[in-house]
C-alpha cells in the first residue's frame, strides 16, 4: 500500500489529482503490505469469520476515530449495514459496481479503489477504497473497477491490460 503522503511526496500532488502521473518508481520509497491494515482486518473478521462489526470492536474503534469521533454510534452502525448491503451485492452480481452505476455523476472510479501501477507492473493499492477492495478480496473476485494513480515510468506498456474491461 502506497499512503497519500508518500504520493504527495513523490509527485507533489494530493492523490486524487495524481491520477495517471507518470513517476521514476525509484522515488517510491513507503510501501507497506495490506494484510496488516485494520480495515482489511475486520472486514475478514466480518465476512469471512462470522464475527460482528461490535465483536471486532469497530465501532468503539471508529467512534475514536478524529474523521468519525464526532458521528453517533447510530450512524457508524447505518454505515456498517451499507458495507454489508454492498458486500451481499456484490456477491450476489459476482462483481462489484463501477463508482458511474452507483453515482452517474462519478469519473473514473474517483473515490473508488484507487492502485498505482508499480515497476514492472505491479498493482499496489493505494489507499483509498479499503471497503471495496476488501468486499472484492472476501469474494475473490477476478476483476475490480480501480482508478489508476501512480505509474511506474517503465510500466506504460502494462496500462492498456488494466484498462481491459
Amino acid at each position: 500500500m502506497i499512503e497519500r503522503e508518500e504520493v504527495k511526496r513523490v509527485s507533489g500532488l494530493h492523490r486524487s489529482e495524481a491520477s495517471g502521473v507518470v513517476v521514476d518508481w525509484n522515488k517510491v520509497e513507503d510501501i507497506k503490505p495490506i494484510s496488516g491494515e485494520f480495515r482489511i482486518q475486520y472486514c475478514y473478521g466480518h465476512w469471512k469469520d462470522g464475527k460482528s462489526w461490535e465483536e471486532l470492536g469497530v465501532i468503539e474503534h471508529m467512534s475514536n476515530t478524529k474523521k468519525y469521533g464526532d458521528w453517533p454510534q447510530k450512524k457508524i452502525k447505518a454505515r456498517f449495514e451499507m458495507l454489508d448491503q454492498a458486500f451481499e451485492e456484490t456477491k450476489r452480481d459476482g462483481r462489484l459496481k463501477t463508482r458511474e452505476e452507483m453515482d452517474p455523476s462519478n469519473f473514473r472510479e474517483s473515490e473508488g479503489i484507487l492502485v498505482h501501477i508499480g515497476s514492472g507492473g505491479e498493482v499496489i493499492f493505494g489507499g483509498n477504497g479499503f471497503h471495496r477492495l476488501a468486499i472484492a478480496k472476501v469474494l475473490e473476485l477476478e476483476k475490480i473497477p480501480a482508478c489508476v494513480g501512480l505509474v511506474a515510468q517503465d510500466s506504460m506498456k502494462y496500462l492498456d491490460k488494466y484498462r481491459k474491461p
